[in-house]
């Protein structure tokens, strides 16, 4: 097969050190053969002659060309499949044919030759200066296209790599702690993103919640995006105490962006303090969509913000000054789920232009019953993934602009029910640290070894095969896993949520487990037996996927009655 082409046309040294391009010729006709060669005898023009279409597809496989040039005559039918033939190897050389146009007749051939764009049409007539000089347009219009091939690819890798230098400057997806839990979806609109998301925890129960979503897309709002986030960490490690003031901050980012960014971006904006040992929120809104917060045990969307308050966005006019009044302050119970998100959600659209967009109170209601539905076995974990996954269903399949979600929420405590939660870094030493965890949770609550090394067990065995297996070198360097591990009074439930490969066939039956396990132990293989092990010690797995996000609940039964002393709060 033709050597791919390496961007601009492949060239020989000529006499006097000229370059050479190299032109396959296609003729049956010896004449024009003869002809051909001897127009670019002492240009830069290289010409290799074929006398059939077997004959120049084994030379194009064997040399790369920078054009072909072929004769119609009077079969065109085997010159336009030569030209498909040739299209199976390279998708892009030029390829020009000798035509015999006289007439206005023959403009149906013409339409056929001109229905691949990389094909262009000589009169065979034509004299050597207007031959050469016709090559000379192609041959210089296909380098001029290559490189800005290659300029484009460039622009794209760079974008994928500050995209990727974005996402590693976000706070991990996943965070559990005894006073709070969050998880976040972030989603740029090409390659970079203007929506900035940040956490700062102040204390083990006090922490601060940024969110913004700097005017327009792409590089400009990425770049300012950056500034702010660098400028911001700044200003609250020099004064922590001001980050109980919500105005103050947004004060300070407002004079930033006037004094540096002016008339370039503007940025809406939503700071959040929460003191979660006393229950207490407090808020200021610049222009950004303001919180949605759903009660878990009444089903309720609470009005946290009855007199609309709320300011202009950051930098948008100079002068503009930010208030405690102008602040939002609420005191929520230990059952109120926090939803944020930027106006990319409610932008997503049925169509390609964006003239059937989503409505806010949808975003609202789907908000509460996902909530609601994730009680029941505590998965509020996949909720801003749900979210997006079921407006994908419904057929909000087109975004319009970056798009952040994020859940806040106080730990659900059960009666007759203990939680270990963690996030796990995507690497074996850490994987092996939080099973060891995890093992020591399970003895600790039941004092059952088995059922302890048993869970132990098939925790490494799932998050080894997602680390190995599930994530690529590059996908791991930021990566976390979450893994809950709730012990009730029947059995054990393990739920993990991680990012990697889609895969499927987690369950096999019992006997089949422990025969393939008695098989590897027979041939004293390491390997395969991930499935069989899981398979053995969980009676049921669950595995669903939104979003990008695998969520599997595994089901594992007590070994005996009754369960020891349980600790007063779930262990993070």
């Amino acid at each position: 097969m033709m050597a791919p082409s390496s961007g601009h046309a492949r060239k020989d040294t000529a006499r006097g050190g000229a370059q050479k391009y190299r032109v396959l010729l296609l003729s049956g006709n010896e004449m024009v053969r003869f002809s051909v060669e001897n127009y670019f005898q002492d240009t830069d023009i290289a010409v290799t002659s074929a006398e059939d279409p077997q004959d120049g597809l084994k030379k194009l496989r064997k040399t790369q060309f920078d054009a072909v040039i072929t004769e119609i005559g009077g079969v065109e039918d085997q010159a336009l499949q030569f030209r498909q033939d040739v299209r199976k190897l390279n998708g892009r050389i030029p390829i020009l044919f000798i035509t015999p146009f006289y007439y206005w007749s023959e403009i149906k051939l013409l339409n056929r030759v001109m229905e691949d764009p990389q094909s262009y049409y000589i009169p065979e007539n034509a004299d050597r200066k207007f031959l050469l000089g016709k090559l000379h347009q192609v041959l210089h219009a296909s380098e001029s296209e290559t490189a800005l091939e290659q300029l484009r690819a460039k622009i794209e890798k760079n974008e994928f790599l500050a995209g990727e230098l974005q996402l590693a400057m976000l706070p991990p997806w996943v965070h559990f702690c005894d006073c709070y839990e969050f998880s976040s979806l972030y989603r740029p609109f090409s390659g970079v993103s203007g929506d900035l998301f940040e956490w700062i925890p102040l204390d083990d129960h006090r922490t601060l919640f940024i969110f913004g979503d700097v005017s327009g897309h792409g590089t400009h709002s990425a770049l300012a995006m950056t500034a702010v986030q660098s400028f911001l960490k700044q200003i609250i490690l020099l004064d922590m105490e001001k980050a109980k003031h919500p105005s103050l901050i947004a004060s300070e980012i407002h004079d930033f962006f006037c004094n540096n960014l002016q008339n370039i971006v503007y940025m809406s904006t939503l700071i959040a303090y929460f003191d979660f040992k006393k229950n207490y929120l407090c808020y200021q809104n610049a222009g950004y969509m303001d919180i949605t917060c759903v009660n878990a045990e009444t089903g309720e969307i609470e009005n946290i913000n009855p007199e609309n308050r709320g300011s202009l966005p950051l930098g948008m006019i100079k002068g503009t000054v930010y208030t405690e009044e102008s602040s939002v302050e609420y005191h929520f119970t230990d059952a109120s789920v926090f939803l944020f998100h930027s106006d990319g959600l409610i932008d997503l659209a049925k169509d390609e232009n964006g003239e059937i967009p989503l409505d806010t109170e949808m975003c609202r209601k789907l908000s509460r019953v996902l909530v609601m539905d994730s009680q029941k076995e505590d998965k509020s974990v996949a909720i801003p993934f749900r979210a997006y996954h079921t407006l994908e269903q419904f057929g909000y399949t087109w975004p319009q602009d970056d798009l952040s979600m994020v859940l806040v929420r106080k730990p659900m405590h059960r009666e007759n029910e203990c939680v270990f939660a963690c996030r796990v870094p995507a690497d074996k030493k850490a994987a092996d640290e939080i099973c060891e965890r995890a093992s020591a949770f399970v003895t600790g609550w039941c004092h059952d070894e088995e059922l302890s090394v048993d869970t132990e067990l098939l925790l490494e065995e799932y998050l080894i095969n997602v680390i190995m297996h599930g994530l690529n070198e590059y996908e791991k360097l930021n990566e976390y896993i979450a893994v809950r591990l709730c012990a009730g009074p029947d059995e054990l439930k393990l739920m993990v949520w991680d990012h990697g490969r889609e895969w499927d066939g987690l369950m096999m039956p019992a006997t089949a487990a422990e025969e393939k396990l008695d098989r590897l132990n027979e041939q004293m293989s390491a390997s395969g037996r991930g499935l069989p092990i899981i398979s053995r010690i969980a009676t049921h797995i669950g595995r669903q996927r939104f979003s990008g996000l695998n969520e599997t609940v595994f089901h594992i039964p007590l070994r005996r009655n009754g369960a020891g002393e349980k600790s007063g709060s779930a262990e993070k």
